[in-house]
């Protein structure tokens, strides 16, 4: 492939005409730059991303950091990053770390030396002595929310409405006639995780029942939890008619504790899921969940990372909206 030094004489202008043309068209006649264009088009030349950005201390490459990629809510972030980032011209380099994310600070430090143009931190949220270690020098930085403090380096913030997440799906089997609707939560101290219960909460309040806390567990997102779970619930004296999961990995659980106890889901209890994860639409039957735009969020946090709003100056908050989807799992109570 032609070099841009061979583009410019073939063309005869400048190498500085030519890095114009591609940086800066508006300073560039219309004449030359169709000129240069045409040479270029001819020999096959494609800029290279990667000096261009090291010219201006930045490529365009980006960073994502995620945890557990096995787990169909973050490899739908991945997806929908990895095509945002194919559309915009740019590569996505992804780095995995694990539940308590040891790894991160030794990931951030590997994106700044690739020189990166943004770092997208879509991590579970990692611990406190762990997130202060964190050093994005001045590379830009995207964080999914999770209640942690913002880095100064961020652009912007993304997340979504965990607490309508929780407010609808209890809502659905309320409406349904449910009263005694066990709730399985997430892992403590997690802002989303709290937002999720006071969904649950609020609803049950609503319909003025106060007695909540008997039928509160505290969950991990795993599907195990899911499974021990709904086993120590329906085994209650007076067991619950509907579950809500924080996930549906633990609604998963669900429906082998109910196969263990010879239980039908929903004619002996319902279930309601949060996530939609693609695998839930197969179950059987299947699970009425509450629709998280996972993929969506890691488009948009592409296009963020790459054309941050320098006009206003200050981070950026997206909060995306969730939607209950009825499917199967959930009917009236039992009689």
């Amino acid at each position: 492939m032609a070099t841009i030094r061979e583009i410019a004489e073939e063309a005869g202008v400048s190498v500085g005409t030519v890095s114009n043309v591609l940086n800066n068209p508006q300073s560039v006649a219309e004449s030359t730059r169709l000129r240069v264009l045409e040479v270029m088009e001819r020999n096959n030349y494609r800029p290279s991303w990667v000096a261009r950005g090291l010219a201006k201390g930045r490529t365009r490459m980006l960073g994502l950091i995620v945890s557990n990629i096995s787990n169909p809510f973050t490899s739908e972030i991945v997806r929908g990053a990895s095509e945002e980032a194919r559309s915009l011209g740019c590569s996505l380099l992804v780095m995995t770390s694990s539940s308590d994310g040891r790894e991160a600070p030794e990931h951030v430090l590997a994106l700044r030396h690739q020189w990166v143009h943004g770092i997208f931190l879509a991590s579970q949220p990692l611990p406190e002595d762990t997130y202060r270690q964190l050093d994005f020098g001045d590379t830009p930085v995207l964080v999914m929310d999770h209640g942690q403090t913002i880095p100064r380096q961020a652009v912007g913030l993304v997340g979504f409405d965990w607490r309508t997440a929780g407010y609808q799906a209890t809502r659905h089997l309320l409406d349904l006639g449910h009263t005694r609707i066990a709730y399985i939560g997430g892992i403590p101290g997690r802002s989303s995780t709290t937002q999720r219960e006071e969904g649950w909460r609020l609803a049950m309040a609503e319909a003025g029942i106060s007695e909540m806390d008997e039928w509160f567990v505290s969950g991990d997102y795993q599907t195990e939890c899911g499974y021990q779970s709904t086993l120590s619930q329906m085994k209650r004296p007076d067991p619950p008619t509907a579950i809500v999961f924080a996930n549906d990995m633990m609604a998963l659980g669900a429906y082998q504790a109910a196969a263990e106890l010879s239980l039908r889901i929903p004619d002996d209890f319902s279930i309601v899921g949060m996530d939609d994860n693609f695998f839930v639409a197969y179950l059987a039957p299947p699970l009425t969940t509450v629709h998280v735009p996972t993929r969506e969020l890691g488009r948009l946090g592409v296009q963020m990372l790459v054309d941050p709003d320098d006009k206003q100056r200050q981070v950026r908050s997206l909060v995306l909206p969730t939607a209950l989807v009825v499917r199967h799992s959930t009917a009236p109570p039992p009689h």
